[in-house]
């Protein structure tokens, strides 16, 4: 470990040490360039802000055809993991519940994330936790380290520190501000719990969730997440995410026989992009990924699957300018080879299920006009459409729906 100093030297400097930043920091350091991994926190990923759930490699080959070496992010090593479900379980509020196969991994995002920090450092990267970047530079980034003030070098920039970036906005790219590309979550870990742990469970409703969902996801036997979701243009004024957390914790119906005997461990919270990918995510010298960059799923939030895949096109792309001198702007090309149709299909998901799942008498609507079947949620699930998904999207857009309601 080299102890920093000022107008130090490196090709690639990658800001945020979770899963899309250590990945790109591992697959720049794997060509050969000089790698500095910056994260701000003590301890790399301490605290966590994730409902700690992926989906297992089978169904990654599904939901993303044309993303490659998939197998070296979605087998994690089994001390990394703490549950294998096989189900998705959807419960709305007409009392409707559909429960699809799909086979997932829950993983101790603790443990996860050092994992992946680990492997970055064997790979050649040099790793700062405990340094936070405070601004960018023409030509690097000023850092806070240990209390101390540092101006660092580099030719490369990559942003992987989260929603609402500094290093995206600082270089100009176009991070959304509208509240509707924006979710919060707020979980608690609970023991206790009486859930099948086969089974992750997903909630909706405007009183759940609005803009949403709410989940358990079981780490365990008796362990597991349980979270709300929310998007604030859609929550009843007055209310708070915690309200919605301790109704469904302490007076929903639904749950209420799961955790009558619960108790919450931990708390974690955090934002979570859901607008899609900015319109660009590179400049001639900074590349934002993950969060930073809006590479998440839209319909559920999901973001470790698309950040570890974008993660490391990052890494690459980045040593490739570094090492041939090839614009970083190939960076967006690359992405969306992998990743694009999967994330494009997904927004347009979740603007659809901003109207139907919005409110009970729209969901028992599209329930009576056989809309919402288990076909239709596992086609939600893989971010696939087919022709009656796209019959509704235009019933939607045109406000036909709406206006039965009305």
């Amino acid at each position: 470990m080299r102890y920093l100093e000022n107008h130090q030297e490196y090709d690639v400097i990658v800001v945020g040490a979770g899963p899309a930043g250590s990945t790109a920091a591992k697959a720049a350091a794997e060509k050969g360039v000089d790698v500095l991994l910056i994260e701000r926190e003590l301890e790399i990923g301490v605290p966590d802000k994730c409902g700690e759930y992926m989906p297992a490699l089978e169904e990654m080959k599904r939901l993303c055809p044309d993303a490659e070496n998939l197998e070296e992010f979605f087998d994690p090593p089994s001390y990394c993991i703490v549950n294998r479900t096989k189900h998705v379980r959807f419960v709305f509020p007409n009392g409707v519940e559909f429960s699809v196969p799909f086979r997932g991994v829950v993983v101790e995002r603790k443990l996860f994330d050092k994992h992946l920090a680990n492997e970055a450092a064997r790979a050649g990267a040099e790793v700062l936790p405990f340094t936070q970047a405070v601004k960018l530079l023409e030509d690097g980034v000023r850092v806070r380290s240990s209390g101390e003030v540092f101006d660092l070098k580099s030719e490369v920039v990559v942003g992987a520190d989260g929603a609402y970036s500094l290093i995206a906005r600082e270089a100009g790219l176009p991070v959304s501000r509208d509240p509707l590309d924006y979710g919060m979550g707020y979980q608690f870990e609970m023991v206790g719990v009486e859930h099948d742990p086969d089974y992750v469970d997903m909630y909706l409703g405007e009183d759940i969730a609005p803009g949403s969902y709410a989940w358990i996801i079981p780490k365990g036997e008796d362990i597991a997440n349980v979270g709300t979701g929310i998007r604030t243009p859609f929550m009843e004024k007055g209310m708070t995410i915690r309200d919605y957390q301790r109704n469904l914790v302490k007076s929903n119906p639904i749950t209420s026989a799961k955790l009558k005997n619960a108790v919450p461990t931990a708390v974690k919270a955090g934002n979570i992009p859901v607008g899609g990918p900015m319109e660009r995510t590179s400049t001639d010298r900074v590349i934002a990924v993950g969060d930073a960059g809006g590479h998440t799923i839209p319909t559920v939030g999901g973001g470790m699957p698309p950040g570890l895949i974008v993660g490391r096109i990052a890494g690459e792309t980045a040593a490739v300018t570094v090492l041939e001198g090839k614009p970083l702007t190939g960076f967006d090309d690359a992405w969306k080879r992998q990743m694009g149709g999967v994330l494009e299909t997904s927004l347009r998901l979740r603007k659809m299920s901003d109207v139907v799942f919005r409110s009970k008498r729209m969901i028992d609507m599209i329930t009576r006009l056989d809309w919402l079947t288990r076909d239709t949620i596992g086609k939600f699930i893989y971010c696939e459409m087919d022709a009656k998904m796209r019959l509704m999207e235009k019933a939607l857009q045109r406000g036909e729906l709406q206006k039965l309601l009305a």
